[in-house]
């Protein structure tokens, strides 16, 4: 049970202990991460209630255990205000919101609950109080010391399984806090208790930090949790545990970023250059880095942030071109003894931000198009893709108005992409989960063939085929996933995930959803990163 706080910086603690009944079986189920999940859960109930009184700072609510209210639950304190409709269809949206802070619940009754404000002022009776119906932001931030790595990983990646598998979590891993805590000199023992965390809040804009530092404890790996809130940070669980022990390290040479076989595997066939770049195994002066690298020149420099760019040799004419975009225009060059010659720009309506570009030969006609994806926040108009091609050294749209992600992808392997790919779009998550198509492209329009076999955590932007097992096997489909994951998979099976997160930056996507009252607005992180400067 979460035990109600007396102080408004007091944590809850609750230990995770599974008591067995009498006469219980020696084989009773082992404690999972699910329990963890699910006490996380707990302290985000959906509800919605109203300020009854206010005494100094303890402040009395009309919620209780009948709404699944439970101690330690803080909840956003907000006062209605005007009424707002729609200017022509006179529609009513909802009433404008001014946030006053939060209130920390103490003791929970059947019917009501009091707490005490965190943080705000000037709360009174009639105010609102709620905790958001839609998905709340959670980052999720692994501390490792004295536990193998792959192991804390494996828990790590079963704890976001389980904190998204309850619907109510948008978990983020929080990689650049770990280097930031590193950079401040901020000991494991400090971060658990919260000190020197305040700027973590504006600084990388969190509203939930899910703390899980893993460490040994009578010779067996151990988990300390603390989950904090924004701004703060104030303690709204404290928690600890065994790591359960159901939970292994990834095999070498299974699914992770080791290269070599297990000893039980047959010696495999020589690799791809994707799958020997995925494991390391490069012989020294192939292709590598450090003081074996390949010379670099420069070749063009752009005066604005590349969203966007692709290369491919045209079969037409077999010159290879290059095309980049600033996510507002399109820019096609030819490439000529290493110098980038204007083809054409193209300029289109500002109905969206276009945040990626790829070459494909779609009627098979040897001549480069230009498949664009781009995307606006007003929910009238969302992802509205196009398709350009060269006519006349112009370009022209051969399709547009598309309300989907488009992936061009080379099926066969022949170095040209001939097939067109579309995700459908989500306003949860941006993508829609384990959905592609393949489509063909007639008469000015998009025309559905077939449904395509993809994991549930694919992602059309940035991924790409490869012959990760060498020519004449299965192509394989390489993506990152939503934790900046490069996954590889064929059909739906996933074969390999790298350890770490790939990248950095990257185009933010804003996507609007209407939930309560206003709504509420999500970024997502498309997979082209925007660079100034020297291309090369």
């Amino acid at each position: 049970m979460v035990k109600g706080r007396q102080l408004a910086h007091a944590a809850v603690f609750v230990p995770l202990i599974l008591a067995a009944p009498a006469g219980a079986s020696a084989q009773t189920a082992p404690p999972t991460l699910g329990i963890l999940a699910n006490q996380v859960l707990a302290l985000f109930p959906k509800v919605d209630g109203e300020v009854l009184e206010v005494q100094g700072t303890t402040v009395t609510l009309s919620l209780g255990q009948r709404d699944g209210l439970v101690a330690g639950v803080e909840l956003t304190a907000y006062r209605e205000g005007r009424e707002l409709r729609h200017p022509k269809t006179g529609e009513i949206l909802g009433r404008t919101e001014e946030v006053l802070g939060r209130v920390a619940v103490h003791q929970v009754q059947e019917a009501y609950a009091t707490g005490a404000v965190v943080g705000g002022s000037d709360i009174r009776p009639g105010d609102k109080v709620r905790v958001s119906a839609g998905k709340i932001k959670l980052t999720l931030l692994p501390i490792v010391e004295g536990v193998k790595g792959d192991l804390a990983e494996a828990a790590t990646y079963e704890l976001v399984e389980a904190l998204n598998r309850t619907g109510r979590f948008q978990v983020a891993l929080g990689d650049a806090i770990n280097v930031w805590i590193a950079q401040q000199k901020i000991k494991r023992q400090d971060v658990l208790e919260g000190k020197g965390l305040a700027q973590l809040g504006p600084r990388y804009k969190i509203q939930n930090l899910l703390v899980v530092a893993f460490s040994r404890a009578q010779n067996k790996p151990y988990m300390d949790v603390r989950l904090f809130t924004f701004p703060g940070p104030n303690a709204l669980l404290t928690t600890a545990l065994f790591v359960p022990p159901s939970i292994k390290a990834t095999p070498k040479g299974d699914f992770s970023a080791a290269g070599k076989p297990r000893e039980s595997q047959t010696p495999a066939p020589t690799r791809s250059l994707l799958s020997r770049l995925l494991t390391g195994e490069l012989d020294a002066g192939t292709y590598s880095s450090g003081e074996t690298s390949m010379p670099l020149k420069e070749v063009a420099k752009f005066p604005f942030a590349v969203v966007a760019m692709d290369v491919a040799v045209a079969p037409q004419d077999q010159i290879p071109r290059m095309v980049v975009t600033d996510g507002e225009r399109i820019y096609l060059y030819k490439i000529v003894e290493r110098v980038l010659e204007p083809e054409w720009t193209y300029q289109p309506d500002a109905r969206g931000r276009v945040f990626s570009a790829q070459f494909a030969d779609l009627n098979n006609t040897g001549v480069l198009d230009v498949v664009v994806n781009r995307y606006h926040p007003n929910p009238r108009l969302l992802l509205n893709s196009f398709v350009l091609t060269t006519q006349g050294g112009k370009p022209a749209v051969l399709v547009e108005e598309v309300p989907d992600v488009l992936l061009a992808v080379d099926a066969n392997g022949d170095g040209i992409k001939r097939t067109l790919w579309t995700q459908p779009f989500a306003q949860n998550g941006f993508f829609k989960k384990g959905e592609a198509q393949r489509v063909s492209l007639k008469d000015g329009k998009l025309v559905a063939e077939a449904r395509v076999r993809v994991p549930s955590t694919f992602r059309a932007t940035g991924a790409t085929f490869a012959n990760i097992a060498g020519k004449g096997s299965q192509r394989a489909l390489a993506f990152i996933d939503e934790y900046n994951r490069l996954r590889i998979a064929i059909d739906t099976e996933d074969l390999w995930r790298s350890a770490t997160p790939v990248g950095g930056g990257g185009v933010k996507l804003e996507v609007m959803t209407h939930i309560e009252r206003g709504g509420r607005s999500y970024l997502h992180l498309g997979t082209s990163t925007a660079r100034r400067g020297p291309r090369r």
